[in-house]
């Protein structure tokens, strides 16, 4: 009974960790991206989308360290099946989301792009590090183009609703704080994810795509809401479509790029497949929606996720 208390203790005290890491890094990044004049589109496809990714990095990354490839695998999917189904769900049942232009034009089609090439890496059974080096790559690239696209659109938001900092160390201070507090919090949430699941009899594979991908997944959770509430639907969905780029880019690159990530046959046969065919499904949604997540598909999004979890648990 020890046990369970002391890894579910660790796994409470990593998750809120992580959530105040996370909070604090998108807080410092906002203000810097906003004294520095950067259009709020582009903080929620990039400055945004990487704070709240961090989580999921360094989970990963001290997963694959840590010889766990299923959940460092298992984490980026989980996320990105969470991102789209929970979080664009529960955004758009608080607020109707109008996709920006620029969303609808470029960044979709090219997470739905990226989702494809994951999925070919992985085909063969695992992710290697010369295809997790490609994926840091077209990560690179989707990202300057989606910068220059986001400009051209000229999408702005309401500064009124951002708060600034006194100046540009409180900034940098903050950044720093939070991303120790993420390394943190990811280091202390993966021990209790792996404990418990050890405890319970769960796979890694199921530890990664429930437990530490929503646990890593709370920091978009709580910005998507946020700006979906505020009527700030340009970071509230561009929040979500860059960190779902950046997860299948950035985060499974990364941990591959330390070691191979072998595909467990669940992840390869069912978890990534759900993952991609969660992604295209959003486009025709977005499309019949006339660029709108109503309520009603919040509703679909949300049960498509619980049907999710109780079909993998």
């Amino acid at each position: 009974m020890l046990e369970y208390i002391i890894a579910l203790g660790l796994l409470l005290i990593g998750f809120a960790i992580l959530i105040a890491g996370g909070e604090g890094l998108v807080r410092a990044s906002v203000s810097l991206a906003t004294r520095l004049k950067v259009p709020a589109a582009v903080i929620g496809l990039t400055i945004i989308a990487a704070g709240t990714s961090a989580p999921e990095l360094l989970t990963s990354v001290l997963a694959s360290l840590q010889g766990t490839p299923d959940i460092a695998l298992g984490n980026v999917v989980g996320s990105n099946i969470f991102n789209l189904l929970a979080i664009l769900g529960a955004a758009s049942i608080l607020k109707p989301n109008v996709v920006s232009k620029n969303l609808v034009i470029f960044d979709l089609p090219a997470l739905g792009f990226v989702s494809l090439l994951f999925y070919f890496f992985l085909y063969d059974g695992a992710y290697s590090q010369s295809e997790g080096m490609i994926s840091l790559g077209v990560m690179v690239i989707i990202m300057m183009i989606s910068i220059k696209v986001a400009k051209h659109f000229h999408l702005e938001t309401d500064e009124d609703d951002i708060i600034q900092s006194k100046s540009v160390w409180m900034d940098l201070g903050l950044l720093t704080i939070g991303l120790v507090a993420l390394i943190g919090g990811a280091h202390i949430a993966l021990l209790g994810g792996v404990q418990i699941g050890q405890l319970v009899g769960l796979s890694e594979r199921v530890i990664g795509v429930t437990i530490i991908s929503v646990g890593t997944g709370l920091p978009e959770l709580a910005t998507s809401a946020v700006a979906a509430y505020r009527g700030r639907d340009d970071i509230a969905v561009a929040n979500v479509v860059g960190s779902n780029i950046m997860n299948t880019l950035a985060v499974a690159g990364g941990a591959a790029t330390i070691k191979d990530l072998p595909a467990e046959t669940n992840i390869l046969n069912f978890d990534t497949p759900f993952m991609l065919v969660s992604t295209l499904a959003i486009m025709p949604l977005i499309w019949f929606g006339r660029k709108k997540i109503h309520r009603s598909s919040g509703f679909i999004l949300g049960l498509a996720y619980i049907g999710y979890v109780i079909y993998v648990l």
